[in-house]
């Protein structure tokens, strides 16, 4: 009776092991392949390098995203977070070690996108399902496509569009030369540009100087006659503005700044 008893507790013991190990391999089959091991959260450090083109390199520090280069800015922190998601992208296929890289588009000047210092390249589309070739050293994996206009966005496009920087509280400032009052200088404070360029070799407008509140740091921007382009000289960037302050407007008509309420005209720069 008593060995009856001990066999019938020794098969118990391998049935729930058994039930264990079939319910671990089954949750192992549900788990979705990302395409690396990193989560978004733990990314602080990005590259994105296009062959003919400038890096982009963008770090996280304790005040958040910045820009190395192109321009040394602050970031645009929405755009990294969708960038980021690359990550844990799920990975629908990967194709055998040995796969010829360079007739999926992986060749030598591929897209190259580093996160903490894993290399990710991308090539072509797969042409049955559309699927984005990628590749993590010699390892090749098909993604879906949602990232890769991340990837080729401009310089410009990965900037804060904020028109002052981050702390930048304007306590004084002259367009071409006429100080601006309080309710003026007030009015700069969160304005966000509807997009950015490159500043190119021609400077036109008004010049706008600024001085900061507390760290007595100066900007300089020209302004144009139509008050949208905003030209930050010391980072060559032109941020456009779908509505500029009143004041910033230049009549045609009369050559007057518009809602300035020192009724002060400003003497023009082009």
């Amino acid at each position: 009776m008593r060995n009856r008893w001990l066999v019938n507790l020794l098969l118990l013991i391998l049935v729930i092991v058994l039930g264990a190990l079939m319910r671990h391999a089954l949750e192992q089959e549900r788990q979705v392949a990302t395409l690396t091991g990193l989560s978004p959260e733990s990314i602080r450090e990005i590259a994105i390098n296009r062959s003919g083109r400038a890096t982009i390199r963008l770090v996280q520090d304790m005040d958040g995203w910045r820009m190395e280069s192109p321009y040394p800015v602050a970031a645009a922190a929405g755009r990294i977070g969708q960038l980021t998601g690359i990550a844990a992208t799920e990975v629908f296929r990967s194709l055998p070690e040995g796969t010829e890289l360079a007739q999926l588009g992986l060749g030598e000047d591929s897209l190259r996108l580093t996160l903490n210092g894993l290399v990710l390249r991308f090539g072509d589309l797969d042409p049955i399902a559309q699927h984005r070739y990628v590749a993590i050293g010699d390892q090749v994996h098909l993604i879906g496509d949602g990232f890769y206009h991340h990837l080729i966005a401009s310089p410009e496009d990965y900037v804060d569009h904020r028109l002052l920087p981050a702390g930048f509280r304007p306590s004084a400032g002259t367009l071409d030369g006429v100080p601006l009052n309080r309710e003026q200088l007030s009015e700069l404070e969160g304005l966000a540009a509807e997009s950015l360029e490159p500043l190119g070799s021609e400077l036109v407008g008004r010049l706008l100087s600024l001085t900061s509140e507390d760290t007595k740091q100066s900007l300089r921007f020209l302004v144009s006659a139509d008050g949208r382009g905003w030209s930050r000289l010391d980072l060559r960037l032109r941020y456009l503005l779908e509505t500029p302050p009143a004041w910033a407007i230049r009549s045609a008509a009369t050559g007057a700044d518009t809602g300035d309420p020192s009724n002060r005209s400003p003497s023009p720069r082009g």
